[in-house]
């Protein structure tokens, strides 16, 4: 016997679901429980093509370079295909949905600011796109947000997890020993900034 698995969606779909397993002819699950997904979830997903980052790791080794592409402050930045955009208002973060149905969305940027967004003929006004200092960004259905705040977290702390050497060392608990004053004394707050490091492989 072939033993069998059937799902509710594409195997290598989000969130893909068995929905009966067969070993030996005989079903493993009593009570499965089956929920009913779209079309789109039976579809095989698309693969991102990842050409130009496979010539670059053979160029530089595996380690290609992380730093981000400049631009002009002045410039405008254009995401086009944008699902939705967070932003904040009154202290509150909402939700703007730019995708209706299979339609995208596009955003326009300048000097960090958001200055349109809604579909391509709304901000065809706001944006020279023959302009050569004009970056456009592909994202693919994505969603553009404010940026995030963590705590506790070692990201730009260190080059490989779980090996002490690459990390940024320990930080000197005050109120259980005295802070030596080459590292600012007892009255020193020393903060995760502090030893943020940019550009390196973790932070990939």
């Amino acid at each position: 016997m072939t033993d069998l698995v059937i799902w509710d969606s594409h195997p290598l779909a989000l969130g893909a679901t068995p929905k009966q397993v067969f070993i030996d002819g005989i079903p493993q699950l009593a009570s499965p429980h089956v929920v009913t997904k779209p079309e789109v979830f039976q579809r095989s997903p698309r693969v991102p093509n990842f050409d130009k980052e496979a010539q670059k790791a053979v160029i530089y080794e595996g380690l290609p370079p992380l730093e981000p592409k400049g631009a002009p402050l002045d410039a405008a930045v254009v995401f086009q295909n944008v699902h939705s955009v967070y932003q904040v208002k009154n202290g509150v973060i909402e939700q703007i949905r730019l995708a209706q149905g299979t339609g995208s969305g596009t955003v326009v940027s300048r000097n960090g600011v958001i200055v349109c967004h809604g579909g391509v003929e709304h901000c065809a006004n706001i944006v020279d796109m023959q302009d050569t200092k004009t970056s456009v960004v592909d994202l693919e259905g994505g969603s553009i947000s404010p940026g995030l705040v963590s705590f506790g977290s070692p990201l730009g702390l260190q080059h490989i997890d779980q090996e002490a050497s690459t990390n940024d060392g320990n930080v000197i608990d005050p109120l259980s020993k005295s802070v030596p004053d080459i590292v600012g004394g007892d009255s020193a707050i020393i903060r995760a900034f502090d030893g943020l490091e940019y550009g390196t492989r973790d932070a990939l």
